[in-house]
C-alpha cells in the first residue's frame, strides 16, 4: 500500500481527547474491506492531487456493506454536484458569448472602459487568456486603449489614464505578453503615485479631477468636500526629521532579509522625490514647483546625487544623500523639509517589499491600536470616502454600535457635538473610542432621513471573534454568537471558518469541537481559511498541532539562511489525529493561514482544496527610530515542513521573480468572480436573516424576494461554492464507508437476500 494511503488508514481507529472533558469518538475503521478500499482511494487521490481520480471514484461506491439510506443520500449529493458542474459550464459558455457581444456593443458605443472590462471577463471565462486577445476585435481594442492612455497622460488626465492602464494590465497579466504587462505595471505605479501625491498635497485639484472623471463616465459625484482636507498634509508630515530618515534607512539595510543594498534604496527615494517635483498640479500648494527653472535645477541636483551613488567604490551614503537633498531643495523649489524627507524615505522603503514601511508620528496611534488587538470602543468598521466623509462600513455584530442600530452606509457627521468635517479615520477613532462604560453620542446622516439621527452608544471592550461555524443560530447577537457547527448533521461532518488568528482563536476552535462532540462523533471536518489574512504565529502552530502529532510545524530563517526558530508538534496537544479533514484556501489566505494549510499538507493530515494562497510568509520586526516613530522591516521568512523530513521545506513567501510560493492546493478548484461574490453575499444574507435586530431582518427580507431564500445551505445545493461542495463530498464518502446498515436495514437486507436465494433455488429446481 502506498505510504500516503497507509498513513491515513493507520489513524482511522484513533480515539482522541478534546478539551473540556470527554472525547471525540472517531468512527472505528471501515465496515468492509471494499468500503475501506473505496474511501481510501478517494482520499489518497486527493492527497496526491489527482483530481480525475477523485471525481471518477466519488460515485463508484461498492454496492454492499454500507447503510442503504446513507448511500442513497450520498449518491443524490454526487448527482447534484455533477449537475451543478454541468450547469456551471453551460452558464460559463453562455456568459462568455454574452460578454463578447457586450464588448462589441461597447466598442460601437465608444465606451472604452466597459469594452475592456468585458474583454477581461471573456478571458476569465476562457481556457486560454491568449485566445480572445488574439482576435481582430481585441487587438484593435487594445491598440485604441493604448493610444488613449498616451493622450490622457500627455494632457495630465491622470485618473482615466490610471483606470485604463489598470484594465489593460489585467487583460495582459497572465497572457504571453509578459514584457508588456510588466511595463504596464510600472506605468500603473507611476500614475497611482501621482494621484496619491495630488490627494495628499493638492486636494482641490484631486477633487476636480475626481469629479471630471466621474462625469465623463456618466456619474454624478458629490461636489462638496471639507476645507480641512486642503491642509491635512501638514499633519501627515508633522514631526518628520532628518535623523528619523537616516536611522530608518540604516536599520533597513542592516535587517532586511533580502539584503537590499543602500544604493538601491537611495535610488528609489530620489526617484520618489523627483515624482513630487514633476507631478502636475502640486504647484497649487508649493509655489516653487510652479517655476520651471527652479524645478529644472532641483531635478538636476537629484540626477547629480544618483550619479554620485553610481560611481564605483563611492562612499556616498544615506547621510550624504539626505544632506544633499535638503540643500538642493532649499536652493531651488523650497518644499517643506518634512515633505521631502517623508516622500524620500517612503520611496526608499518601497524598494524593500510591500510589508516594510516607516510608521510616522501621524500613523503611530493607529499602529499601536492594531498591535493591541483589543480596545474599548463601539464596534464599528469605518472608512473615509474620497470626499472626506466618515462612513460606516459594517457595525460588528454583537457590539454596542450594532445594538444601537447603526447601519452600513451611515455617515458619521458629529461625535459628541463636534463636526467630523475634514476628519481622518484616525481622528474619528480617537474621538469615538474611550473608557469602558462611558457614552459617546454620534450624529448620523442616513439616506431617506431628513434630519441627522442622534445615537448615544455606551463603549465596551471590542474583540472580533475569529471562529465561526456553519450556520448562525436565530437571534444569536451576543458577543460570542451561537453556532450550528455541522455542515452535515446526518454524516456528522463539522465546519469551522477562521477569519484571523488572535489570542482567542485556539480556544474558540476548542470550544467549537467541544460543542460538536456533545451530540456524537465527528466523522469529518472542513477548515475554511479562505480570505483569512493571518495573525499570530504561535496560534497558527497550536492549531496545526491539533492535527499533527509530531514533527516540525514551521521554521524561520534569516538573511543568511540560518534557522532562527523552530516550532514542533507535541503529541499531547494533537486532538484531531485521524479525523478526515479538508482545508479550503484561496488567494486571500495569507501568513498564519498558509502555515496551517501548508503544515497539514506536508504531514498528509488534510486534503487542501481551492486556489494557490497569497504568499505572505515573512516576519516583520519593529524598531524605534524616535519616541513617536518606528520602522517595520521584513527580517525573516517562514519555511514549511518538508514532506520527506530531510530536504528544506518550501518557502511560503512570494519573493521577487519567484514561481513557487504559498500553498498550492492538492485539488485546484476554480471559482468565478460571480461565484465568489454570490457565495459571500449569501453568507452575509444568512447571518442577517438570523439577526434579532429588526432592521437587519427587514433588509434580508427585501433582498429575498429578488435573490431567493437566505439559506446558507444553498452554497452547496445551488452550487455557489464548488470548492466547499467537493470537499464535503470527499468527507461524506469517508463517513459513508464507516456507516454500517442500521438494525432495521440489516434485517431488510437479510430478508432480501433470503428471498433472492429462495428464488434462485426455485429457478434451479425448475
Amino acid at each position: 500500500m502506498p505510504l500516503r494511503i497507509r498513513r491515513f488508514a493507520s489513524v482511522l481507529s484513533l480515539c482522541v481527547v478534546v478539551g473540556g472533558g470527554g472525547s471525540i469518538v472517531v468512527a472505528q475503521g471501515p465496515v468492509s474491506a471494499e468500503a475501506g478500499a473505496w474511501s481510501g482511494a478517494i482520499w489518497s487521490a486527493g492527497i496526491a492531487g489527482d483530481t480525475q481520480g477523485v471525481t471518477e471514484s466519488l460515485d463508484a461506491a461498492p454496492a454492499q456493506g454500507m447503510s442503504p439510506a446513507a448511500m442513497a443520500r450520498y449518491l443524490e449529493n454526487v448527482d447534484r454536484w455533477r449537475s451543478n458542474r454541468v450547469d456551471d459550464q453551460t452558464a460559463i459558455e453562455a456568459r462568455r458569448a454574452e460578454a463578447w457581444q457586450e464588448m462589441l456593443d461597447f466598442i460601437e458605443a465608444d465606451d472604452i472602459f466597459e469594452a475592456i472590462r468585458r474583454l477581461v471577463e471573456v478571458q476569465s471565462l476562457s481556457e486560454s487568456v491568449d485566445a480572445p486577445l488574439r482576435t481582430e476585435e481585441a487587438l484593435a481594442l487594445v491598440a485604441d486603449l493604448r493610444a488613449r492612455i498616451d493622450a490622457w497622460t500627455a494632457a495630465g488626465q491622470l485618473m482615466p489614464a490610471q483606470e485604463a492602464v489598470f484594465m489593460l494590465h489585467a487583460a495582459l497579466e497572465d497572457s504571453s505578453e509578459q514584457d508588456t504587462a510588466e511595463a504596464l505595471d510600472a506605468e500603473l505605479d507611476r500614475l497611482t503615485e501621482q494621484i496619491r501625491l495630488l490627494r495628499r498635497y493638492a486636494f482641490p485639484r484631486f477633487h476636480t479631477m475626481l469629479v471630471e472623471h466621474g462625469e465623463s463616465k456618466g456619474e454624478t459625484p458629490n461636489r462638496e468636500y471639507s476645507p480641512r482636507l486642503v491642509d491635512r498634509w501638514k499633519e501627515e508630515v508633522a514631526g518628520v526629521t532628518a535623523q528619523m530618515a537616516v536611522d530608518a534607512l540604516a536599520l533597513s539595510e542592516a535587517e532586511h532579509v533580502e539584503r537590499v543594498d543602500m544604493r538601491t534604496m537611495l535610488h528609489g527615494g530620489i526617484d520618489a522625490v523627483r515624482g513630487v517635483a514633476e507631478t502636475p498640479g502640486l504647484s497649487d500648494t508649493f509655489e516653487g514647483l510652479g517655476d520651471d527653472a527652479r524645478v529644472a535645477a532641483f531635478v538636476g541636483s537629484l540626477d547629480d546625487c544618483k550619479a554620485r551613488l553610481d560611481v564605483p567604490g563611492s562612499a556616498w551614503d544615506e547621510i550624504d544623500t539626505v544632506t544633499h537633498l535638503l540643500q538642493a531643495n532649499a536652493q531651488s523649489v523650497g518644499l517643506p523639509e518634512a515633505v521631502v524627507l517623508r516622500e524620500f524615505v517612503d520611496g526608499c522603503t518601497a524598494e524593500l517589499d510591500r510589508f516594510s514601511a516607516v510608521i510616522w508620528p501621524f500613523d503611530m496611534e493607529q499602529f499601536q491600536r492594531q498591535m493591541e488587538g483589543e480596545f474599548v470602543g463601539i464596534g464599528v468598521q469605518i472608512s473615509e470616502s474620497p470626499l472626506g466623509e466618515i462612513v460606516v462600513n459594517t457595525p460588528l455584530e454583537g457590539k454596542p454600535a450594532f445594538f444601537a442600530g447603526l447601519q452600513p452606509d451611515d455617515v458619521i457627521v458629529e461625535v459628541d457635538g463636534q463636526s467630523t468635517a475634514g476628519w481622518t479615520v484616525h481622528d474619528a477613532v480617537r474621538h469615538i473610542t474611550g473608557p469602558r462604560n462611558t457614552t459617546v453620542v454620534l450624529g448620523i446622516s442616513r439616506e431617506g432621513e431628513d434630519e441627522s439621527l442622534i445615537v448615544p452608544i455606551v463603549r465596551d471592550v471590542i474583540r472580533m471573534p475569529t471562529v465561526a461555524g456553519w450556520m448562525k443560530e436565530d437571534g444569536a447577537d451576543a458577543a460570542e454568537p451561537s453556532w450550528d457547527w455541522f455542515i452535515d448533521q446526518d454524516m456528522r461532518i463539522g465546519y469551522i471558518k477562521l477569519t484571523g488568528f488572535d489570542k482567542q482563536t485556539y480556544l474558540g476552535i476548542r470550544r467549537g469541537l467541544g460543542e460538536m462532540r456533545t451530540s456524537g462523533p465527528i466523522n469529518g471536518l472542513i477548515l475554511d481559511l479562505r480570505q483569512n489574512p493571518g495573525g499570530l504565529l504561535d496560534v497558527a502552530a497550536d492549531i496545526s498541532n491539533l492535527w499533527v502529532p509530531r514533527g516540525p510545524i514551521v521554521t524561520g530563517e534569516n538573511r543568511d539562511g540560518e534557522r532562527t526558530f523552530s516550532m514542533s508538534a507535541r503529541p499531547t496537544r494533537c486532538l484531531l489525529a485521524g479525523t478526515p479533514t479538508v482545508v479550503l484556501v484561496n488567494k486571500g489566505s495569507a501568513s498564519a493561514s498558509e502555515i496551517v494549510a501548508g503544515c497539514l499538507q506536508a504531514h498528509d493530515a488534510a486534503v487542501i482544496i481551492g486556489d494557490r494562497s497569497f504568499g505572505k510568509g515573512s516576519v516583520q520586526t519593529v524598531h524605534g527610530i524616535a519616541p513617536d516613530a518606528r520602522i517595520k522591516v521584513t527580517s525573516q521568512y517562514y519555511r514549511l515542513p518538508s514532506e520527506d523530513g530531510v530536504s528544506p521545506g518550501r518557502l511560503v513567501h512570494r519573493r521577487p521573480g519567484s514561481t513557487d510560493w504559498g500553498v498550492v492546493p492538492d485539488l485546484k478548484v476554480d471559482m468565478s468572480m460571480d461565484d465568489i461574490e454570490d457565495a459571500h453575499r449569501l453568507r452575509a444574507r444568512a447571518e442577517a436573516a438570523a439577526s434579532s435586530l429588526p432592521w437587519a431582518r427587514e433588509r434580508a427580507a427585501e433582498v429575498e424576494a429578488e435573490e431567493g431564500p437566505a439559506d446558507i445551505n444553498r452554497l452547496i445545493t445551488d452550487g455557489f461554492d464548488p470548492q466547499l461542495e467537493l470537499g464535503l463530498l470527499m468527507l461524506q464518502a469517508q463517513a459513508l464507508s464507516r456507516t454500517p446498515p442500521t438494525a432495521d436495514e440489516a434485517i431488510q437486507l437479510a430478508e432480501h437476500e433470503k428471498q433472492a436465494e429462495t428464488a434462485r433455488l426455485d429457478s434451479a429446481v425448475r
